[in-house]
């Protein structure tokens, strides 16, 4: 297989660094499958669990609606199964040792030309429309592992148990911050989400549902803490202790809606969540997210 590198692996962000990448091509087995007969879809993948799972998704779709076969480069499937159960798809590594030539690839399905051609989807390029249709299917590919349920189901127990016994709606909230504010910064001119913007969304949320409580997740709990955590409905777990990003996903996830500033991780909190959701309304975000996902509201 001469889909190797780039294509294969290393293009995904992530804590390996590109000896062991490369060892990892080597290392790994899995289960070789007879050569393609169709042409198949693969991706060249980049940035973290939000991109990933829509790289997958990307993959899936495109797949369905041409009938080639999925493949996943290998450093995506292991790192979606660092947070998921085994993902259905195989890597590319199952394929390694059949023939491909990769100039004769295109990189979308409205360029195919004949059979048993591939697609080699580019980077950062998600299919959402294309995934609308299917994301019930794909959700369910989405199963996280044991400990982050439990974190999550544990963390949703732990804050019942400080408030009266009432039946709550729980609202997950993800604030992007950190690398965010310098990338709006320099790449749009622009600011990130205010604390007016999330004040804004929880008292809509207050109007719509009773009993409602916040719970924040953010690459800055601190920032989190200092404008809400005075507030009685919002709780910030992962303030003054260690939460992965597996961790606040799951977390959103098990609530019942969800506000968001910008990003695919949020995006795919929301996703997972079902229910409403509110995100914001800032330069780089696009209106096909309202356009695209019922219930989801922007938000200034």
């Amino acid at each position: 297989m001469i889909i190797k590198g780039e294509v294969a692996c290393g293009a995904v962000e992530t804590d390996i660094n590109p000896i062991a990448i490369r060892l990892i091509n080597y290392i790994y087995h899995e289960e070789k499958k007879p050569c393609p007969t169709k042409g198949i879809v693969t991706i060249v993948p980049v940035g973290r669990t939000g991109n990933q799972m829509w790289e997958y998704s990307s993959i899936w779709s495109i797949a369905k609606n041409t009938g080639l076969q999925p493949y996943l480069p290998l450093c995506l499937k292991l790192k979606l199964e660092e947070v998921f159960e085994k993902m259905q798809f195989p890597s590319l590594e199952a394929i390694a040792d059949c023939p491909f030539n990769p100039n004769s690839a295109v990189d979308s399905s409205a360029k195919l030309s004949k059979t048993k051609q591939n697609i080699i989807i580019p980077r950062a390029k998600f299919y959402i429309d294309e995934s609308r249709p299917y994301l019930k299917e794909i959700v369910k590919e989405f199963r996280f592992k044991r400990e982050f349920v439990d974190y999550a189901q544990s963390t949703l127990r732990e804050l019942k148990s400080k408030l009266p016994p009432k039946h709550y709606t729980f609202i997950g909230v993800h604030v992007r911050r950190t690398d965010y504010v310098n990338y709006l910064k320099t790449s749009y001119h622009s600011k990130p989400a205010t604390s007016q913007y999330f004040q804004n969304a929880m008292n809509y949320f207050k109007k719509k549902f009773s009993n409602c409580i916040f719970i924040y997740v953010s690459d800055d709990p601190t920032w989190c803490f200092n404008q809400f955590g005075n507030l009685k409905d919002v709780f910030v777990p992962s303030y003054k202790t260690n939460s992965s990003a597996a961790d606040d996903l799951a977390l959103m996830a098990a609530c019942n809606h969800t506000i968001f500033d910008y990003g695919t991780f949020g995006e795919w909190g929301a996703i997972l969540a079902g229910g409403h959701a509110i995100f914001y309304n800032g330069k780089r975000n696009q209106p096909r997210r309202t356009q695209k996902f019922k219930n989801w509201i922007m938000m200034k």
